[in-house]
């Protein structure tokens, strides 16, 4: 009688647990697609605004290098996180001695954000810093 109910419990929890990731996935999946879709019709907005004062050409030229720079960028996060990963084992290996604060924060700004994607997910963080990315620009622009 005991174990068919803690049987029944681990079978609950267990359904719980795929229908709570399935539900997860799908919702992430839909995220995913409406993120795209804004991505694209902020990039059609950026186009018809910049156009008139620069033209086509050099304007699809120039959404197209920011693109493609925020892409080499993007790239080049996890190539320099490992790099300080390796940098840091073997300034610990070494016994160097209390980092300095620039080390600190940057080790400290790094474990938040990944706390941060853990937590809520890379495309909301993604979509949070964008947002703040852009309120940022337009209070530098009003100015």
């Amino acid at each position: 009688m005991l174990s068919s109910l803690f049987k029944f419990a681990a079978n609950r929890v267990a359904g719980e647990a795929v229908d709570g990731l399935a539900r997860r996935a799908l919702w992430g999946a839909v995220a995913a697609l409406l993120m795209t879709m804004s991505f694209v019709l902020g990039l059609m907005i950026a186009f018809w605004i910049l156009e008139p004062l620069y033209g086509a050409v050099p304007t699809a030229i120039a959404i197209a290098g920011v693109c493609a720079t925020l892409a080499l960028i993007s790239m080049a996060v996890p190539v320099y996180i490992d790099w300080r990963k390796r940098r840091a084992a073997v300034a610990a290996k070494s016994g160097v001695s209390e980092p300095s604060v620039v080390v600190q924060a940057s080790n400290s700004l790094q474990d938040e954000t990944e706390a941060a994607v853990d937590y809520f997910g890379a495309l909301q963080v993604i979509a949070s810093a964008f947002v703040f990315g852009l309120g940022a620009a337009r209070q530098i622009r009003g100015r």
